[in-house]
């Protein structure tokens, strides 16, 4: 990877002295981790600091389903995309799929997901033209949203169908871990699980496996380690339920991570984790916050990059978010509310996701960025 201009020096500088808040611990010694993967060693992410321009915008102005912000979203490579979101109201159980033109409102397909979670990072993985979701399930109520799903369901795509976990049948486990979601580098068969540890505050762990090697552990059935808490929704037809159920799962913890990160706390660990993505052996992870609708404060975003043995070899600050003006001119938001929601790579460029509104309608509205990193 190389770092451009003093702002990156200026990083490494202070993650070499020192200076940087240690996030992270690594859990592999360095003899264990892989040797960076051919194609990866020579990007730049520092362009993410680049001011806005027209060439940045891959998608601006459409809509997913409700109105609420999408969580995040995975670009197909035929024109297409897929974006979650969570409901709104009374639908706040349902953690919304939907498939449409990257570029258009027309032609959008959906597919729900009850009691899954927050959706906070998804994956669309192609196999023999058959399109499926990654996405947090077995999620739980917490008195104002689902989070903390406790499961990965990997789930073929059926435009109208409506599936409660229970009836995802394959689910991928991590012991230990709560609020898991995935992210996948299909291309080097790599699979990223990014969750909380259970019994330990404010502590996040990053795990790496081999795809192809997770995909082929056989069924078990294992008791969820925490209770969930779901149902009692005006319309959802479920009353409320607590249980530790028992579910059908392929069981990560019997197989050896290629690399396992223990993030201390800070924002990698657990707060404003916007998105994370698995590209060789780099690790992004995408931080920040809208600005509240209020024009007088600028919205954040920080794109911050691991290696495979934990150390953060750059955070970048995203230059177009902040530029209000910029933001206006191009139409994106007149409030210059935008909110980080997923991060992905696809052929050498990088996409950057957000919520954007505008001050005449109370939609969240999907902007893309995309920058050519190789």
């Amino acid at each position: 990877m190389r770092f451009r201009g003093s702002v990156c020096l200026a990083v490494l500088l202070a993650c070499a002295c020192g200076k940087e808040p240690q996030y992270v611990t690594p859990v592999l010694p360095p003899a264990q981790v892989e040797q960076p993967a051919e194609g990866t060693g020579d990007c730049d992410f520092s362009v993410v600091q680049s001011p806005l321009d027209a060439a940045m915008v891959l998608t601006a102005g459409c809509t997913l389903r409700y109105q609420s912000v999408m969580q995040s979203f995975s670009l197909c490579g035929d024109g297409y995309m897929y974006g979650v979101q969570v409901g709104t109201s009374t639908n706040k159980y349902l953690l919304n799929v939907t498939r449409k033109p990257v570029g258009s409102d027309d032609g959008k397909q959906y597919m729900q997901l009850p009691f899954a979670g927050h959706g906070a990072s998804m994956e669309h993985e192609r196999v023999a033209g058959k399109d499926y979701i990654w996405v947090g399930s077995y999620g739980t109520w917490n008195g104002s949203k689902y989070t903390n799903s406790q499961t990965i369901a990997r789930i073929p795509f059926e435009a109208g169908a409506k599936l409660t976990p229970a009836q995802c049948g394959e689910q991928y486990y991590v012991p230990g871990l709560r609020n898991v979601s995935p992210a996948l580098d299909a291309e080097r068969d790599r699979l990223l699980v990014w969750g909380l540890a259970n019994g330990e505050a404010d502590t996040g762990y990053f795990k790496v496996y081999s795809l192809s090697a997770a995909k082929a552990l056989p069924i078990s059935k294992i008791t969820l380690e925490r209770e969930i808490v779901y149902g009692g929704e005006e319309g959802s037809g479920v009353p409320e339920t607590r249980v530790k159920p028992e579910v059908s799962v392929r069981n990560l913890g019997s197989l050896s991570p290629i690399t396992s990160i223990r993030l201390n706390g800070g924002v990698l660990g657990t707060g404003a984790n916007q998105g994370f993505e698995l590209y060789g052996d780099w690790i992004l992870h995408l931080s920040g916050s809208g600005n509240d609708d209020d024009p007088s404060k600028p919205s954040s975003s920080t794109l911050t990059v691991l290696d495979f043995s934990g150390n953060v070899v750059g955070r970048f600050n995203v230059g177009a978010v902040s530029d209000k003006g910029a933001l206006a001119s191009y139409g994106i938001t007149d409030t210059g509310f935008m909110e980080a929601e997923g991060v992905k790579v696809y052929d050498g460029v990088l996409y950057l996701g957000y919520a954007t509104k505008h001050s005449t309608d109370s939609k969240r509205m999907v902007t893309i960025f995309q920058y050519k990193i190789q």
